[in-house]
């Protein structure tokens, strides 16, 4: 009886400590606490997938997520009512409109057979390099912090900086609604 008490306990334990990953949980622990409840429009900028995938759980997991802004005034601010397409690389597309934060996503129900590398655009803006790895658009496109070598955008060594939108870009709000 001992012995299967102490398999049971272990298999527990053992069960419990593979969710672990400490890169994720890391990236996780950095983001800081929750600012109010969590919702469609909470942590614009921040590493979306982190949290919405597998490994953390929350709902609904996505499948690419990411935060869209524009410059006002010398600060950026979101980029509301903007239309973001994103295709892979086996010639799937799916379209996804910012909200009142600036976010964006498609669920992960929504495109199950996501092959990488991805490409992404944004009104007449579209990335330069191809999306290899990494589903949200804040593990590259860092929110400015004392690192950043242009306080407003966040670029520097280690980020091209924030998505900004071209606010002059014909159609770039076309399909999208009333944001939430």
């Amino acid at each position: 009886m001992r012995a299967f008490a102490f398999l049971f306990a272990s298999s527990i334990l053992f069960a419990a400590g593979c969710r672990y990953d400490p890169v994720p949980q890391e990236i996780i622990d950095a983001l800081g606490p929750e600012q109010g409840a969590p919702s469609a429009t909470h942590r614009p900028g921040q590493p979306c997938i982190v949290c919405h995938s597998n490994y953390e759980g929350a709902a609904p997991p996505f499948a690419v997520a990411g935060t869209i802004f524009n410059l006002k005034d010398g600060l950026i601010v979101p980029a509301v009512g903007v239309k973001v397409i994103i295709s892979d690389s086996v010639s799937g597309l799916r379209k996804a409109c910012t909200n009142a934060a600036g976010n964006f996503f498609v669920k992960r129900e929504d495109w199950v057979d996501i092959t990488y590398p991805l490409n992404a655009q944004s009104g007449s803006r579209g990335m330069s390099s191809l999306i290899g790895r990494d589903a949200s658009c804040a593990s590259c496109h860092k929110l400015p912090d004392e690192t950043s070598e242009d306080p407003i955008t966040g670029a520097g060594h280690g980020s091209p900086g924030v998505i900004i939108a071209d606010p002059l870009a014909e159609g770039a709000s076309e399909g999208c609604g009333a944001p939430q």
